[in-house]
């Protein structure tokens, strides 16, 4: 591998990790209350049709961002109803919002477009920063990316910050580690964990516009791909950590990247179905890696909180 193919990975890998870190951040928050938002695959889904239809319809990629927000953020509250107001499992209802987001996706698929959405979408601009794009090898790789990577720096240090040094992140901790007892000192349970998840979605609208509207350019029935499993595994890799999670995600854009590039290069005839799953593999064994782990793991999570049962 000479270094253009390296640089060239390296900036593919970011483009294909940003949409994995916007989508973890909420997820790493959410988990950390107590909320498996095993739904965020149906999210993106939503996220990514919305943003596209938007996009197309108002000419402008960020108003079709606001679309997707909005759209994946009911989609949240709905999900924060079944699984947190109403106490049903977290799993059972995430797998509901995810098949009935890939239902929902392919509907207006047919609605909007007959199945034939066009490619002129206008899409987000790759930004050029001065002076800084001119380094070496990091001025090409970090200095010229699209907006929403900017943003999503700008993310891991919100939510890092929301974490360690405010009172609300204190108590999503706390909620996450023991929330009868937290419910005990007078924090109300089921508000803390709604608040994350309202932010879990919002977070994933935004990183379905930037798969839809920042990478393809076009919409595909699908297209999410798992990659709301990939977030679960980041967020577990990252040990519920949103610095740690932020960089587990680029890992699988890098190696998602990687299996592009050798598709196209065939490299010792290998079967480019193999190539395909290296992402996915990946996510297997980094959740076979930490799967000891437990102390990292919040200790409520998955499990719902009725206070009247308490």
């Amino acid at each position: 591998m000479d270094q253009t193919f390296i640089v060239l990975l390296l900036i593919s890998g970011i483009r294909l990790g940003t949409p994995l870190a916007l989508a973890s951040m909420g997820e790493t928050l959410s988990q950390r209350s107590g909320v498996l938002n095993l739904g965020i695959e149906g999210y993106l889904t939503i996220a990514t049709v919305t943003a596209f239809v938007g996009a197309h319809y108002t000419n402008s990629p960020w108003l079709g961002m606001l679309m997707a927000i909005f759209a994946s953020t009911l989609l949240a509250l709905i999900y924060g109803l079944l699984a947190i107001t109403l106490g049903l499992s977290q799993i059972v209802a995430g797998l509901g919002i995810m098949l009935f987001a890939g239902g929902l996706s392919c509907f207006l698929n047919q609605i909007f477009f007959e199945y034939n959405p066009p490619s002129n979408v206008p899409m987000f601009q790759i930004l050029d920063i001065p002076v800084l794009n001119q380094i070496p090898i990091i001025g090409q790789i970090l200095f010229r990316q699209h907006s929403l990577f900017y943003i999503a720096i700008i993310m891991v240090v919100v939510f890092w910050f929301i974490l360690e040094r405010t009172k609300f992140g204190l108590r999503v901790k706390a909620v996450g580690e023991s929330a009868a007892a937290t419910d005990a000192m007078g924090t109300n349970v089921n508000f803390v964990r709604f608040i994350c998840v309202i932010l879990c979605g919002i977070m994933a609208g935004v990183a379905g516009s930037h798969l839809v509207l920042g990478i393809t350019g076009s919409f595909m029935t699908g297209m999410v791909g798992g990659r709301g499993f990939i977030v679960l595994a980041a967020v577990v890799l990252g040990r519920w950590r949103p610095v740690p999670v932020f960089l587990s995600t680029f890992l699988f854009g890098v190696l998602d990247a990687f299996q592009y590039r050798m598709q196209i290069v065939q490299l010792f005839d290998i079967p480019w179905e193999f190539w395909l799953i290296l992402p996915y593999l990946a996510a297997i064994l980094a959740l076979i890696f930490t799967s000891g782990k437990t102390e990292f793991i919040p200790k409520e999570l998955c499990v719902p909180y009725l206070r009247e049962e308490k």
